[in-house]
């Protein structure tokens, strides 16, 4: 089979490179033994807590359009948080949305009752479970005051709500750099262990499956390292669900194409993920990672990159080698907002990876298989699941790039029988990477 394009999707299901030269390539697929299994909420997505600072101002949860782009992608996980997280305070009474807009980082805002029916009215009307950011900031002699979130899950509870989880704090590490609020490791798995007592007292619909937690920075910087480890070793290993990390390749500002293609750079998560499984399998009984937060590049995303066809390159492998590497789920910062969000945050229509992620949910299923490139330059990288369901029994899905500018004829071994196959692919218009 010659596959002819950056990114195709095949059924078996490839996403691939576009140019001439053919390059024979070898993936063989073992389908002897599964590597692990996701779930259907494997792929999740992000709202930034800014939206709710704007009172939803900015982003209508009401249009039609939105909401059926939203629905395409469930079941879904929607994370409500970011660095706005740690300064929301919910609130019986209306808000100002202009008062709010006018409050500078770092400074307290409101959410109203009003606001907080509203994310589940959309999350009800879509498909989607939340998991709510709480805020971890709001504290009282360096301890969490859990007062606010208290409010917040009663109200929850007269209202009969269903959450899927929670979180405490965005990046609580970080907190000292950013804040200037000097903040233990100690401190954050007692908080954590407060808020989990809470939880439990609260209906299952209310406490949700899921507590993350400690929604590190990624994991390069050996600081970050031995905060993610000794939060669990500490005790947050008993509270969390999940642990969690945090994960970008690059900064926005320095960002360009090459990045994106870059084999060394995807390799990057590699690295991270083994980090945070070595840490969740030392410290936990059988628990699964997550990367609780994540995108091609910090700060918003590339304009013309994060946006584009390139990114696609990024965002695939990054769902291959989690799924791979036994990550529980993967939530994608974010569905609406800056230069990464999968629809545009001007025009509303979504960029390509939003329909790489539809494409992923419809065809990509359960159960993950040991994959194997001949491709010693880490270019061409393919990935095998079950496929989905409704497909016929014992069907496989085989998705992947081919990151050399020239095609590949791409060869597929082991036990398949590759007589019959559906080929979905994914091309950028006259071989511009930046289109969308």
């Amino acid at each position: 089979m010659e596959v002819h394009g950056l990114l195709s999707v095949c059924f078996l299901h490839c996403i691939l490179c576009n140019f001439a030269h053919s390059l024979l390539v070898n993936v063989h697929v073992d389908v002897s033994k599964p590597l692990g299994k996701i779930t259907k909420n494997f792929v999740g997505v992000t709202m930034n807590s800014t939206y709710v600072k704007e009172n939803w101002k900015y982003f209508n949860l009401k249009s039609v359009k939105t909401q059926t782009l939203a629905a395409g992608l469930s079941p879904s996980y929607l994370r409500v948080g970011g660095t706005d997280a740690d300064f929301v305070i919910f609130t019986g009474r209306e808000v100002n949305t202009d008062e709010n807009i006018r409050k500078f980082d770092p400074i307290n805002f409101t959410m109203s009752e009003t606001s907080w029916d509203s994310i589940h009215r959309f999350t009800q009307k879509v498909g989607w479970t939340l998991i709510f950011d709480l805020n971890s900031l709001y504290r009282t002699d360096g301890v969490w005051n859990s007062s606010n979130a208290e409010v917040l899950i009663k109200y929850s509870i007269k209202k009969n709500y269903s959450m899927a989880g929670w979180e405490l704090g965005n990046e609580p590490g970080e907190y000292l750099r950013k804040f200037g609020v000097h903040l233990t490791v100690q401190q954050l798995v007692k908080d954590y262990q407060k808020l989990s007592s809470i939880l439990s007292q609260a209906p299952p619909n209310i406490r949700g499956r899921i507590l993350i937690g400690p929604s590190t920075i990624p994991l390069v910087q050996s600081r970050v390292v031995q905060f993610f480890n000794e939060f669990l070793r500490l005790g947050g290993n008993a509270v969390v669900s999940s642990p969690n990390f945090h994960h970008y390749y690059m900064d926005e500002a320095t960002a360009s194409v090459q990045n994106f293609v870059d084999p060394d750079v995807l390799d990057g998560l590699q690295v991270e993920i083994n980090h945070g499984n070595d840490a969740t399998r030392k410290f936990t009984h059988g628990k699964q990672l997550w990367i609780g937060e994540t995108s091609s590049a910090w700060n918003g995303g590339a304009k013309g990159l994060s946006d584009g066809y390139v990114a696609a390159f990024m965002w695939l492998d990054k769902l291959g080698l989690a799924a791979k590497n036994n990550v529980g789920a993967v939530i994608r910062q974010t569905f609406y907002g800056a230069n990464y969000g999968l629809i545009d945050h001007v025009t509303m229509e979504p960029n390509p990876d939003y329909w790489l992620t539809y494409i992923y949910k419809k065809l990509v299923g359960d159960y993950v298989f040991q994959t194997d490139s001949s491709d010693k330059r880490r270019r061409v990288r393919f990935y095998a699941h079950c496929a989905a369901e409704g497909f016929p029994p014992g069907s496989l899905a085989v998705y992947g790039m081919n990151l050399y500018s020239s095609n590949v004829t791409l060869k597929l071994t082991g036990v398949l029988d590759t007589s019959q196959m559906k080929v979905y692919l994914m091309s950028a218009p006259n071989q511009n990477l930046q289109s969308k």
